[in-house]
């Protein structure tokens, strides 16, 4: 189930970018004792935006992240499985549509998880630059 959550780095991002939902999980950013850098998790009921907290950053299922960024930037991400007939080399794709309706394929994945990590990191860079 860890591998359905944004690592550090992407959640700091986000954080960054001005993330604000409730999450179920965060990992502590401070010295608290044994619980530095330790993801945690609470009860559904608990959920919070733990980004509000200086000691904490939110992270969020990359499926809440990507919702963030359509609702938010109006940037699209689709993660697609691509076959290659002529050099027989399968691999995952992903594609960006932004707003003005371009479209931008990037790299070529062994797993899903890798492409939806570097697509949650392209997302993070394209909103940092603008």
């Amino acid at each position: 189930m860890h591998k359905d959550f944004t690592l550090y780095p992407e959640a700091f991002g986000l954080k960054q970018l001005g993330f604000n939902e409730p999450c179920l999980t965060y990992i502590y950013i401070e010295d608290t004792g044994n619980n530095y850098n330790v993801p945690c998790a609470v009860l559904p009921s608990k959920a919070k935006n733990f980004n509000e907290d200086d000691l904490c950053i939110s992270t969020p299922t990359y499926s809440q992240a990507f919702r963030w960024f359509r609702d938010i930037f109006k940037l699209n991400a689709q993660i697609a499985f691509c076959e290659y007939s002529v050099s027989s080399e399968n691999s995952w794709k992903y594609t960006l549509d932004n707003p003005t309706k371009v479209q931008i394929w990037d790299g070529k994945f062994d797993s899903y998880e890798e492409a939806e990590l570097y697509c949650l990191r392209k997302l993070i860079e394209m909103v940092k630059n603008k």
